[in-house]
């Protein structure tokens, strides 16, 4: 946002200097990009052309006797438009381009001296098109005076939540709050005679939009007056015609953008519209436009005669000839815009307000000041206001406790002080023991008390906030349950990542999950419509593209919620979710490195159940139904009869559909079901006598799970197992095809005694027992 402090200094009352008026701007949260000093441009004059002749060795160009109001210079120029009597720019010898920063010189041209340069609108960065010609100035131009305006410019880089302050009041407003100047008032004239109703008359079929106009008639669309000019010239606008720069004029100054139509290009009423199938639009840029079906249009019976907020029809623009106008003011919704503005491809300087909200309750004040300004200049008769829409309420009243200030803000400042802030912002207070705030219609960016405080803090200045000593703790150590597994995590070498928490519903429904509940409303892209059930397919997916780019040892885990069938109402349900493929070491000259397998995922999963010392035997092993885990080869981990989580190979099915080649191992930990669960501290029992170890093989068939071997033996009542461990599964039996063997290592230990031969046989002997009943196995070695 560019502006002059002549500019400011329209609506601000004030003695500060430049550089006093930038350093306010930024400490109250407008950052000042760049002060641009005008002086610079003091070289460009006036000039008026006294003679023209035909250059001796050029066709195409000419050489002109030009008057700068000291001396008669000679120039050669090679626009068609030159011409005796003619004023325009001059830029003397030194003058540095604006755009192009080139130098002027004196020269020779085809062997003709050259002292200046004229020059067009696109070399002073008034306009984009190229080889218009030279500017042509109007008679109120003095010769030898400067053209721009010795003034100094202000850049400001504008949060997007601030869309008041696209505009020079919205700034004087913030300025006038800091005390640093007074604001002006606006004088608004609500009551502009009027001779005659509107032939144009307005109509909207978009709820979320309000639109006024009135018609003008017998207007003199001329050149707009030299005070104008150099308003929109100082910011790098060029002037088209008395009426568009009186819109533009308005835009800059209070942020509310108008357009002007060729009333006569009119057929009667102007409806905001969505368009319903796809259009070509030709704007007022002379570019063409395919427009969506859904695009927010102005249109009437004939013709599209603009895209709502952004940008107008060439076919109905304001050109000098045109003698009736009519003219627009709206507010329009904006998300609509923006949404548009990009489809399209095309920002315009009234888009990039209304995208940032423009305040709804000036658009008849708008509307009325361009008109005044517009008969002042133009002559003209107008109509009364006519409007369509429903007007859109966008204050807010907030209950503030005006103590929270000093408290949350660390300053020092009184209960006036506070009041006159908010005042002076537009705010309205009603004082109390706690105040209630009426935020202005500009601020819809305003929703909660800390906004308030924020709007005290930045204008009282960030600088007077109290320093205090930071006071930072030795040793960080990690709070909750999660930062915990965390660390825990990464200690077993595995790399955390963080996906979205939604995915494709298709995949979810591979995966066995799908609940339309959890479909969202307006997602992101198609591919990401529905709140994930499980954190597994993503793993999957940063899986596959890991293997794509050649590396195939992964060790990944998420902890995150996910949204079932399970899900309580109120409640997110929180996961640990783990992959590992590949390998379990890198290749290396000391150990030999085999392939992750289902068990190095239940390590993951036990450790995690033994770093919170959860009692070993209220565990129980079966199992897993789930149908992206391997039938045979995944197990679910119960408390009880709690489910704890899952484990085991990716079910073969899902894996040939992301088309791994190598084995994928997962498990998946229910943080809200092991958060509940009792914690017993783990006690040192200082044994004094020796321990046993006994191997057992056993003949069980393929579709048994391990866990279905296990338990039986830890809940056969032998207090002397202190331990079971499975160190071997083979199933290439020759002689028994459809069996597998499994050994286990127990470890036998008494506190009290010493065992004997005997004892450990005959815990032996329950243990085969055990299994048996409990699979079917057969001992085939002990």
């Amino acid at each position: 946002m560019k502006l002059s402090l002549s500019w400011l200094f329209e609506f601000l009352e004030t003695d500060a200097t430049a550089t006093e008026i930038s350093d306010k701007l930024t400490n109250i949260g407008l950052e000042v990009e760049e002060i641009i000093d005008n002086t610079r441009l003091s070289s460009f004059v006036v000039a008026q052309i006294n003679e023209v002749l035909d250059h001796p060795n050029a066709d195409r160009l000419k050489v002109c006797k030009v008057s700068n109001g000291k001396e008669i210079l000679q120039i050669v120029c090679g626009a068609d438009n030159v011409k005796v009597g003619m004023k325009t720019v001059l830029a003397q010898v030194g003058s540095i381009l604006p755009i192009s920063n080139i130098t002027i010189a004196s020269t020779k041209i085809r062997d003709v001296a050259s002292n200046g340069m004229l020059c067009s609108e696109d070399e002073l960065g008034l306009s984009s098109k190229k080889n218009a010609g030279i500017i042509e100035l109007s008679d109120d131009y003095q010769i030898g005076e400067s053209f721009f305006p010795c003034n100094i410019v202000i850049d400001i880089n504008v949060t997007p939540n601030r869309g008041d302050c696209l505009s020079v009041y919205g700034i004087a407003r913030d300025l006038a709050a800091t005390g640093i100047g007074k604001l002006k008032a606006i004088g608004v004239n609500n009551k502009i005679l009027h001779s005659m109703s509107s032939p144009i008359t307005l109509q909207t079929t978009d709820k979320e939009s309000f639109i006024s106009g009135r018609y003008i008639g017998n207007v003199k669309n001329i050149e707009s007056p030299k005070w104008l000019k150099d308003r929109l010239k100082s910011i790098g606008l060029r002037s088209i015609s008395a009426v568009v720069d009186i819109t533009n004029y308005i835009m800059i100054s209070f942020g509310k953008p108008l357009h002007a139509y060729d009333a006569d290009k009119i057929n009667g009423k102007l409806v905001v519209q969505k368009a319903n199938e796809q259009r070509a639009f030709v704007g007022l840029d002379g570019k063409n436009y395919l427009l969506a079906d859904g695009t927010n249009i102005i249109a009437d019976d004939k013709n599209i005669h603009g895209i709502a907020g952004i940008i107008g029809a060439q076919c109905s623009q304001c050109l000098l000839d045109t003698k009736n106008i009519f003219l627009e003011s709206a507010w329009f919704d904006p998300i609509s815009i923006a949404t548009t503005s990009r489809s399209i491809g095309l920002s315009t300087e009234a888009s990039y307000r209304f995208e940032r909200f423009v305040d709804p309750e000036f658009v008849i004040n708008g509307l009325n000041i361009a008109t005044e300004m517009i008969l002042s200049i133009c002559g003209g008769i107008a109509s009364d206001v006519v409007s369509a829409g429903e007007y859109v309420e966008h204050k807010n009243t907030i209950n503030f406790d005006y103590r929270e200030v000093s408290k949350l803000g660390s300053i020092d400042i009184s209960q006036e002080e506070i009041f006159d802030i908010l005042t002076g912002l537009g705010f309205i207070v009603n004082k109390n023991d706690h105040w209630s705030v009426n935020t202005p219609s500009w601020r819809s960016d305003i929703k909660l008390p800390i906004d308030l405080i924020e709007e005290v803090v930045r204008i009282y200045g960030y600088e007077k906030i109290k320093e205090e000593e930071l006071h930072i703790r030795d040793v960080q150590t990690p709070g909750t349950l999660q930062d915990k597994l965390r660390v825990l995590m990464s200690s077993r070498g595995l790399n955390e990542v963080l996906t979205w928490s939604f995915m494709d519903e298709k995949i979810a429904e591979k995966f066995g999950y799908f609940n339309k509940q959890f479909l969202i409303a307006n997602p992101l892209n198609n591919n990401l419509n529905i709140m994930r059930p499980t954190i597994i397919p993503n793993l999957l997916q940063i899986a596959e593209s890991n293997i794509a780019r050649g590396i195939f040892d992964l060790a990944i885990f998420e902890i995150g919620p996910v949204y079932n069938d399970d899900l309580v109402l109120d409640q997110q349900k929180f996961v640990l979710s783990g992959l590992r493929s590949g390998h379990n070491l890198p290749r290396n000259l000391y150990k030999t490195n085999r392939k992750i397998d289902t068990f190095d995922v239940k390590v993951d999963f036990m450790s995690v159940l033994h770093f919170l010392n959860i009692d070993d035997s209220s565990i129980s092993i079966s199992e897993c139904n789930m149908p992206y885990y391997h039938p045979g080869k995944s197990s679910t981990i119960y408390f009880n009869n709690i489910i704890l989580g899952y484990f085991g190979e990716l079910h073969p099915s899902i894996k040939n559909s992301y088309e791994f080649k190598q084995d994928i191992m997962c498990f998946e930990i229910m943080l809200n079901s092991v958060d509940k669960l009792p914690i017993h501290s783990k006690k040192y029992i200082d044994y004094q006598y020796q321990s046993a170890k006994r191997d057992f093989a056993f003949l069980v068939d393929k579709n048994v799970a391990i866990g279905s071997i296990i338990n039986p033996i830890k809940n056969s009542n032998l207090n002397i197992v202190t331990e079971v461990l499975v160190f071997d599964v083979y199933d290439k039996i020759d002689d028994y095809p459809n069996k597998k063997s499994v050994a286990l290592s127990v470890t036998f230990h008494s506190p009290d005694h010493t065992l004997i031969e005997d004892e450990i046989k005959k815990a032996s002997e329950i243990i085969t027992d055990a299994v048996y009943k409990s699979t079917g196995g057969e001992l085939r070695s002990v």
